[in-house]
């Protein structure tokens, strides 16, 4: 009797304790919001990612507004190649808060990766109206405009585009052209390409970095600028045409038949938008006539000739 009567009060004692552990709160319920974004962008910043998309996704857990940290997960997921879930976090930020320019670009940028060019153009011009300041949206917005055949707002997007880029930017050009003179190479490099990542419509920094290359038999290099510059701005007819002599004059990695291929498509654009370009013309033919295609070439020299007489009488 005595032994059950122990085990009676022992219950009694221990089922308060056991009470009371069980309705202790968890220790990530007594931390607000604040702790987990704050904690996460310090560990973003230090390249902590792992530790940085835990406190940031609890930061969303306990506040679902908090944009910033929607931003800042989408930033992550973007860089780490996980671009639908960036995707998805900058469309969370925007349903918060419609009013950030640079989210909306950024994710025009996502868009336009996976070829969906409607909803590109959509948040390039929200970014736009947001922000008329805004260089990278206008900028984007030229070759989109151009593959509509709209060649008028292509046009205004670019004046404007370049316009506030010479005035955010336009020191560095500078910088760069005073490296180039004094023979610091390297120096110009990093100032003509940090000039295109500021301010993408600066043409003079591509052209720049072409030149500087060139010199240094870099033709990889220098190719490269140009197919950045004629991403930027695809109807620029003198980086199809350098591209085009590049192509077909030098040895670059990758196959000789690419190469040529590659020379050919670029001359073709370059006549496309401008049918007065007789060099274009000539160096046609010189492929066409390099890789044994004798009517092609006699085509191209044909049409070239027939430029050159067509200018010739308007003098």
């Amino acid at each position: 009797m005595l032994k059950l009567s122990i085990i009676k009060y022992a219950i009694i004692l221990v089922m308060p304790l056991a009470f009371m552990q069980t309705a202790e709160p968890d220790a990530h319920a007594l931390r607000s919001w604040k702790y987990y974004f704050e904690k996460g962008m310090v560990q973003y910043r230090a390249g902590m990612v792992d530790y940085a998309v835990f406190n940031l996704s609890m930061c969303l857990d306990l506040n679902t507004r908090c944009f910033e940290a929607a931003n800042a997960l989408a930033e992550i997921y973007d860089t780490s190649d996980r671009k639908p879930l960036a995707i998805d976090f900058y469309q969370r930020s925007l349903a918060v808060n419609d009013n950030q320019a640079e989210i909306h670009c950024a994710l025009g940028d996502l868009y336009e990766f996976f070829c969906e060019r409607d909803l590109a153009v959509k948040h390039f011009i929200r970014a736009t109206e947001i922000d008329p300041g805004h260089v990278r949206a206008h900028c984007n917005l030229v070759r989109f405009y151009l593959k509509r055949g709209d060649r008028a707002s292509a046009d205004r997007h670019f004046q404007t585009s370049y316009r506030l880029a010479k005035i955010a930017s336009g020191k560095l050009l500078s910088l760069a052209e005073e490296a180039v003179g004094q023979g610091n190479d390297a120096e110009a490099v990093r100032l003509y390409s940090r000039a295109i990542e500021e301010a993408p419509p600066l043409i003079e920094a591509y052209i720049g970095l072409y030149e500087l290359h060139r010199r240094r038999n870099e033709y990889a290099a220098a190719a490269g600028a140009l197919e950045r510059l004629k991403f930027v701005k695809p109807d620029y007819e003198k980086a199809y045409l350098l591209l085009g002599y590049i192509y077909f004059t030098q040895k670059l990695p990758g196959k000789r038949k690419l190469r040529l291929d590659q020379a050919i498509g670029n001359l073709k654009n370059a006549f496309e938008l401008n049918p007065g370009n007789y060099e274009a013309c000539r160096m046609l033919s010189d492929i066409y006539r390099y890789i044994g295609k004798d009517i092609e070439a006699r085509a191209w020299e044909d049409k070239g000739r027939k430029v050159e007489e067509r200018l010739e009488g308007k003098k």
